[in-house]
């Protein structure tokens, strides 16, 4: 008995309605008139209608380029089957792990009251933030070591630029509080863990700069104020500004700050040159710190015993100490020779450790120089490979030039267009446990799934139903990519995939007409999931990357009916239906691979659902005790034209849709 708002009260017994004896004497062994006086008597009991004529066949047209669609074999099972599979299906549930709902790159938060200020690692207000932090830090990397020489004009400039830096470094101190990081995939906004992670990393060594920035501007004004004395000697002031080195361990923080902004602007291969020219500049650098250490050792000896005397250059101007200071440190990086050589203990004892660290130093840089370089090399040798064999191609064929050109622009922009990261170039990802990839493929797809607009209203949510999404989305779904210019398909191939469009700019051309643009979220070749189908049209990326999700309608199948239960017999009762709508579109001369608009879809899947809530309130022990299964799909909705599949009738301004598969 099925009972309810709008509903009729079905009383009758299921065994009478499906017997073989309840068909009426005169009825034409035709199938689909055998599939009405079923309906019929189904109907007639339920006191929805009364009396029905036998419907007449229609001739049947031909247009397009299929003038018939043919269910796929496998939505042929019967209710007994779909039950007991359903039954096997439960026991694979326990099996899944619960969903997490935290993802990747969600942030947590607080209700504190900095919260409302806190930017995330991504932001703008970051990235310029740590633009100016790199230019402060590569500028005490390269004028520090400079004071080494006493050049009053540019000390001066230096002491200038330095309350700059110290007013800029001790407001960075409190930034922390509202600087997002990013931590372990997750991002990190909230102010009291943000103060913790800058307490236990550099909130120290960041306070010990700034102190000592602040006591060296104390100490110089103390010594310039002095008339005499020892504060007032130059010995003193260069020891002073020898603490300013300390400040040079903000450069372990320059590789963070650099990447965040490579990371923003930068390609694949353009970073690959930005790694290759930053470990010259990076080698660069230690020679320039050693290079002005190595004459600081000199003048701060105060003996005439050094190498700047034996050289002759105690009197040299800036440029010419600088030239032979680091010309002498790069030599001990590289095997060359210099006229300059420790005169004193402890100027050999300083060269000793520029040894060791040169052996160290040197043998890394020039391996991970040749490494990059030998990537690079074999990238563009290959590029280069393929394009002189697709050259050759066109020339001993003797094609077009028009068509060279048009591959040649479409190459060229596959270069410039960024792709995100597939799943098969991650090789870590391969080597995971089965169940590890089936939980990764649910979470990468599952919403996407349960975005279409079929699935019935009582699914969602329902535990018992996710075997079968994750079924789904480990072996049915795979996500693609076009560049400019590439085809999804062409017309008149074979169709195997439902396409499911993420994001980008696509279009579909049909025939003659002018291309039309696929919208995010837009389905096509939605029939395929029921019936076999050919391409109509052509589905290809116009501008920019697009990127797009098929589901394999061979798969679909396989699962829906290892899934089984009440979800697989409404899709088959749903698949009757689209496919009768299709075919309507086909006597029209309608061929599209476009789906029709979700409300459409939502409309059939409505009357899907409506008839399955009627089918399930009879008697199951009556059906099963009956040689006869049948599966009915009853619509009541607005007129659509006649489908070659369904047979229509009209009574009370009310149009039924009627479609049987039956086993005898």
């Amino acid at each position: 008995m099925l009972t309810g708002p709008g509903r009729p009260v079905l009383e009758c017994e299921a065994s009478d309605i499906l017997s073989h004896t309840s068909l009426p004497a005169d009825v034409d062994p035709n199938p689909h008139d055998r599939w009405h006086s079923l309906t019929a008597k189904v109907l007639e009991a339920a006191g929805i209608m009364g009396a029905f004529d036998t419907p007449k066949a229609k001739p049947r047209t031909t247009t397009g380029i299929m003038s018939e669609l043919k269910m796929r074999a496998v939505w042929s099972v019967s209710l007994v089957q779909t039950k007991a599979t359903y039954q096997r299906s439960q026991s694979h549930i326990a099996a899944l792990g619960e969903m997490s709902s935290l993802k990747i790159n969600d942030a947590f938060t607080d209700t504190s009251f900095l919260q409302r200020f806190v930017v995330g690692p991504h932001s703008k207000h970051q990235l310029v933030w740590a633009i100016i932090a790199s230019v402060f830090i590569i500028w005490d990397l390269i004028t520090i070591p400079l004071e080494m020489f006493d050049v009053a004009e540019f000390i001066r400039v230096l002491d200038t630029v330095g309350m700059v830096t110290l007013s800029f470094w001790a407001v960075d101190m409190p930034l922390h509080l509202i600087f997002g990081v990013q931590l372990r995939g997750s991002l990190e906004m909230r102010p009291r863990k943000l103060w913790s992670l800058y307490m236990r990393s550099w909130f120290a060594t960041d306070l010990l700069i700034v102190l000592l920035d602040v006591g060296l501007i104390i100490m110089e004004n103390l010594s310039t104020g002095q008339s005499s004395g020892a504060f007032r000697s130059a010995r003193f002031l260069r020891s002073l500004r020898l603490l300013r080195l300390f400040r040079l361990v903000r450069v372990a923080k320059l590789q963070r700050e650099l990447s965040l902004v490579a990371s923003r602007f930068l390609s694949t291969y353009a970073f690959m040159v930005m790694k290759i020219v930053a470990a010259l500049l990076m080698m660069v650098a230690i020679n320039h710190i050693i290079g002005c250490c190595w004459y600081g050792i000199a003048l701060g000896t105060g003996s005439d015993k050094t190498w700047v005397h034996r050289s002759g250059i105690e009197d040299a101007d800036f440029g010419t100490s600088y030239v032979y200071s680091i010309h002498w440190a790069l030599t001990q990086f590289t095997p060359s020779t210099n006229n300059i050589a420790p005169e004193n203990g402890g100027e050999r004892f300083f060269a000793i450790w520029v040894i060791l660290l040169a052996m160290g130093v040197y043998s890394s840089f020039i391996g991970s120089i040749s490494s990059t370089v030998n990537s690079l090399r074999a990238v563009r040798g290959e590029k280069i490979k393929q394009q002189s064999k697709l050259l050759q191609f066109f020339i001993e064929r003797n094609l077009s030039l028009d068509l060279y050109g048009s591959i040649q622009e479409t190459l060229r922009r596959e270069g410039t267009v960024e792709v995100r990261l597939k799943e098969d170039e991650v090789n870590l990802i391969s080597g995971l446990p089965e169940r590890f990839k089936q939980q990764l493929h649910e979470e990468l797809y599952i919403a996407a799934m349960q975005r279409l607009p079929f699935w019935p209203s009582w699914s969602e949510g329902q535990s018992t139903d996710r075997f079968f999404f994750s079924s789904l989305c480990h072996h049915a779904v795979s996500e693609c990519v076009l560049m400019p210019g590439e085809d999804a398909f062409m017309p008149g191939t074979s169709c195997e995939h439902v396409y499911i469009v993420e994001s980008g700019f696509m279009n579909y051309s049909l025939g003659n007409q002018d291309p039309s643009e696929i919208e995010r979220d837009a389905i096509l070749c939605l029939t395929c999931f029921w019936s076999e189908w050919q391409h109509a049209g052509r589905l290809s990326a116009n501008s920019g990357t697009s990127y797009y999700i098929t589901v394999n309608s061979e798969e679909f199948c396989k699962i829906a009916m290892r899934f089984g239960g009440r979800l697989s017999l409404y899709l088959q009762v749903f698949g009757i239906l689209i496919v009768g709508a299709v075919e309507s579109q086909h006597e029209q001369g309608v061929v599209t691979d476009l789906c029709f608009d979700w409300q459409r879809i939502e409309e059939l899947a409505s009357r899907a659902e409506r008839f399955h809530s009627i089918f399930e309130s009879l008697d199951n022990t009556a059906l099963q005790s009956t040689s006869l299964q049948a599966k009915i799909t009853m619509v009541t909705a607005a007129p659509t034209p006649a489908s070659p599949r369904a047979a229509h009738w009209d009574h009370s301004g009310n149009r039924a849709q009627l479609a049987m598969d039956t086993w005898i």
